[in-house]
């Protein structure tokens, strides 16, 4: 039978290896902190929290006049961002674009969209910058179909931007421009189609409604702060401080999921890419809570990158809605301005909950030595 023998040597060369693996650590997660900061930085701006480009606004878009077509349903979804149009019956539907063109055809097979149409280029964004070539587009000129996609047991559904539904304007209307604390009708649109022969125009309004204070939201924001950092003041820190990242993850992956749910089409697929750099982040975020809880001090640097980069992308992107009415989102506007103040809050006082804890006890710090192991002196969170 072979034994191992710990020798007092072989237990200094393992307390003199820890701290060293320990400040590597601390290393990796400023790697990782900057590496993901480097990534939102590359990043369209608030892509996670954004539909297509839209953001939070205080233009509302409904829906009034419904001609109520058998098997057509036509609808304004994603904040008045795009237009779904929903067909089990009526084929073959066409809808026209700017100049009266055939748009959009819907019928047994799918969705076909006229090349010589320029809605077709121009609803293929919310800006609507691209009018298509000009060698192409010609309305007066006989359809070229083509199609984008195919009908799904007997349904057919299509998405658009339909710029006559929203605002296009690169400033506010005189009226807002003049009164914005108040409320304004911009324009009524219409949206002109055919279905199997029979001609439906749905109508609607574009209004203006202003937001709300920001004060309340900002003051809400702060005391989250303060509530958090506040933790670090504690001489049993390490339970409420685990609770509090493992809560703002499940804060921030619900916001995210709320965002993915407005999207009118692939929602799965809107919250996974949209969120990709994030998903990442709660998975630290959640190791650093285990670390927390088990008293390493690895697990603080992890709150410490995880609560700035979730305050980073879950709630600076959302800043909007403290002062905007509506935004693309499943659920009331007032919902997304709770979960923004605490994403804001939480994240942020967690760096300086941990700031506070590694000042009343420096030798915390992870280049001041190691994560407490049996047999080996160390340190640990409290």
């Amino acid at each position: 039978m072979v034994s191992a023998r710990i020798t007092p040597r072989t237990t200094s060369r393992t307390a003199r290896l820890i701290p060293a693996l320990a400040r590597g650590a601390g290393a990796a997660l400023l790697a990782f902190l900057v590496g993901a900061l480097w990534l939102v930085a590359l990043a369209r701006p608030a892509s996670a929290h954004t539909i297509g480009g839209a953001g939070p606004t205080n233009y509302h878009t409904t829906l009034t006049g419904d001609p109520a077509v058998p098997g057509v349903r036509l609808s304004v979804v994603e904040n008045g961002n795009r237009v779904r149009l929903v067909a089990t019956a009526g084929f073959p539907i066409l809808v026209e674009g700017y100049e009266k063109e055939p748009y959009l055809r819907l019928d047994t097979r799918g969705v076909w969209e006229n090349r010589r149409s320029s809605a077709t280029y121009l609803n293929a964004s919310r800006t609507g910058d691209d009018p298509g070539p000009a060698d192409v587009v010609d309305p007066s000129a006989p359809p070229d179909w083509v199609r984008v996609s195919a009908a799904q047991g007997g349904r057919v559904e299509a998405f658009w931007h339909d710029h006559r539904v929203h605002w296009m304007g690169s400033a506010d209307p005189p009226a807002v421009r003049a009164a914005p604390d108040q409320r304004h009708r911009i324009q009524d649109w219409s949206v002109p189609l055919t279905a199997n022969g029979r001609q439906a125009v749905y109508t609607g309004t574009l209004e203006w409604i202003p937001g709300p204070s920001p004060l309340p939201w900002a003051a809400g924001t702060v005391a989250v702060l303060a509530g958090t950092a506040a933790l670090g003041l504690l001489r049993q820190a390490r339970w409420p401080l685990a609770a509090v990242l493992a809560g703002l993850v499940a804060v921030d992956a619900t916001h995210s999921a709320l965002v993915a749910a407005a999207n009118a089409n692939g929602r799965l697929d809107a919250f996974v890419w949209g969120n990709a750099v994030q998903i990442a982040v709660w998975a630290g975020a959640l190791a650093g809570a285990v670390l927390i809880v088990r008293r390493s001090p690895t697990g603080l640097y992890l709150a410490v990158s995880a609560g700035l980069l979730i305050a980073v992308l879950g709630g600076v992107p959302d800043l909007g809605v403290f002062v905007r009415s509506g935004t693309p989102v499943v659920g009331p506007v007032l919902v997304v301005r709770v979960v923004t103040a605490v994403t804001l809050g939480a994240g942020a006082g967690l760096g300086l909950a941990v700031w506070l804890t590694l000042r009343r006890q420096p030798e915390m710090s992870v280049s001041s030595g190691a994560p407490e192991v049996p047999g080996v002196s160390g340190v640990s969170v409290p």
